[in-house]
């Protein structure tokens, strides 16, 4: 099916492609949120020109997604799930376009299955947009590589524009348009082209909302961000070896040795064949990933930091089934490859559901999706029997996931860190007046914080987050009363 040339097995994949669609939505509305994602829906309570961690794009399509969907684990999710289906899109449109019909069905077939890519079909952070534009941008540049029709130039203006408001990752897209510019003595005609500029514009001019909110707000989130690039511990191999172990986990063993060929020997055809689609393959990688392995020589680099480049190692990975096999052997490869990756992923998707293993020395990502059912319950009933009137927090994990369920009766509002909430309105001077439960992670807990924000802070106890018996978290909770200088606390800092 993935390597035949005719109709039948575009169709085959269509078909496959949509029901996994409608797979995805359902474990997007069973699979209880992360932390980031209750996080990013207080983004989109009340959208805005941009926030403290990331662009908006979030937030937007969080906000898009509950006005469909409402106020639910899958209204939050929706646009991951149309987000993966439109990458589909790209992604066989790119290939096709640069290496034939048969190396984007293929590509399709793997990135369906990549895990990383997975698990962004379901899951909704800004890279869902920024992945999703990257392999845009990349697409119209496919279409003007083929075509030679200028006006592409626009569209990739526009995609490169949107993926800047998705994540500022988005920037890595201009060193891959500047090296396809000007390593390729073919494309030096474009710089003496007007829509060359316009699509730079454009880009500029989508990008501005963020701009205007750094500057409103003293470049906050410029300055968190971009701060990372000169932070760091000293040179060490831990960060390269976890970097490169969670890149073959999220590629998948055979893919990954796939996709290592594929982009090996594009490099190779692009210096020695001059091969230009090539080119564009090894553009649309190299600039991120040299980055970040060179930043993983000093410090921790999230896999999901290098989502940007996973379609293109799909594509990488179904040029070299491709080429470097041949028969029955290419179809075998071509087997192993998506069979392995679509173990990885089914097994994530089935922990994220009902966990294989959990024990609570064991610490692993999916602890976070646990347990806040039952949490948010105990804490709305000290909530009552002490009188509280809202609930107070110091760290945005804490403060999204008990505001998912609370935040209809109970405020829930983080006392510290108030530049991530500029965009929401000022909690009610009364409501910050009456009595309040602080609630928070042991190890995140502030007690010193308390004392000099408020009158009173008494100690309650501690609250458990469990999950089938399993403690996977301890919060300790505190009742505050008597702000100290109430007005003060909800100014940003």
């Amino acid at each position: 099916m993935m390597v035949s040339s005719s109709a039948a097995p575009g169709r085959i994949l269509l078909a496959v492609l949509l029901v996994l669609t409608i797979v995805r939505a359902c474990l997007a509305d069973a699979i209880p949120l992360t932390d980031d994602e209750a996080y990013y829906r207080l983004w989109a309570l009340r959208p805005a020109l941009s926030y403290l961690d990331h662009p908006p794009m979030v937030g937007w399509l969080i906000a898009a997604g509950r006005t469909i969907a409402g106020d639910t684990e899958l209204g939050i999710r929706l646009m991951a799930v149309v987000a993966s289906l439109l990458g589909a899109f790209a992604i066989w449109r790119t290939a096709s376009l640069l290496f034939g019909a048969d190396v984007g069905v293929l590509a399709v077939s793997y990135a369906m299955v990549l895990p990383l890519l997975s698990v962004g079909a379901i899951i909704i952070t800004p890279d869902t947009s920024s992945v999703l534009f990257q392999i845009f941008a990349v697409w119209a540049l496919a279409e003007l590589h083929v075509s030679g029709h200028r006006n592409w130039w626009l569209a990739v203006g526009i995609f490169a524009g949107i993926g800047l408001l998705s994540k500022y990752t988005g920037l890595f897209l201009g060193a891959t348009v500047i090296l396809w510019l000007l390593a390729i003595p073919a494309n030096w005609r474009w710089l003496r082209c007007w829509q060359l500029y316009a699509g730079g514009f454009i880009a500029l001019l989508l990008f501005l909302p963020v701009i205007a909110w750094n500057v409103e707000h003293d470049w906050a989130s410029f300055s968190k961000q971009f701060g990372r690039v000169v932070s760091g511990d000293r040179l060490s191999l831990k960060w390269q070896l976890e970097l490169w172990g969670a890149m073959l986990l999220l590629v998948s063993p055979v893919l990954a040795w796939l996709a290592l060929q594929g982009i090996g020997w594009s490099i190779r055809g692009a210096a020695l064949a001059r091969d230009w689609a090539r080119a564009l393959l090894v553009f649309a990688v190299a600039p991120i990933l040299l980055y970040f392995v060179i930043h993983a020589s000093h410090g921790r680099v999230q896999a999901n930091w290098l989502a940007p480049i996973y379609p293109f190692l799909a594509i990488a990975a179904a040029l070299a089934t491709k080429e470097r096999f041949g028969g029955d052997r290419r179809m075998r490869i071509a087997y192993a490859g998506g069979v392995t990756a679509f173990i990885i992923s089914a097994l994530i998707y089935v922990h994220a559901v009902s966990p294989l293993v959990i024990r609570a020395d064991l610490k692993e990502p999916t602890h976070q999706l646990r347990g806040w059912v039952e949490l948010s319950e105990a804490v709305a009933g000290m909530a009552r029997s002490s009188g509280a009137k809202w609930i107070a927090t110091s760290s945005y994990a804490t403060t999204g996931q008990l505001a998912f369920r609370l935040d209809r009766v109970l405020p829930v509002i983080q006392i510290s860190e108030r530049i991530r909430y500029v965009h929401l309105p000022k909690p009610d001077r009364t409501i910050i007046d009456s009595p309040a439960l602080y609630v928070e992670l042991d190890r995140r807990a502030k007690p010193d914080l308390l004392k000099e924000k408020f009158g009173s802070a008494t100690a309650l106890g501690t609250l458990d987050r469990k999950h089938n018996g399993v403690v996977l978290a301890r919060y300790q909770v505190y009742l505050i009363k008597s702000p100290r200088d109430a007005a003060g606390m909800l100014q940003t800092d």
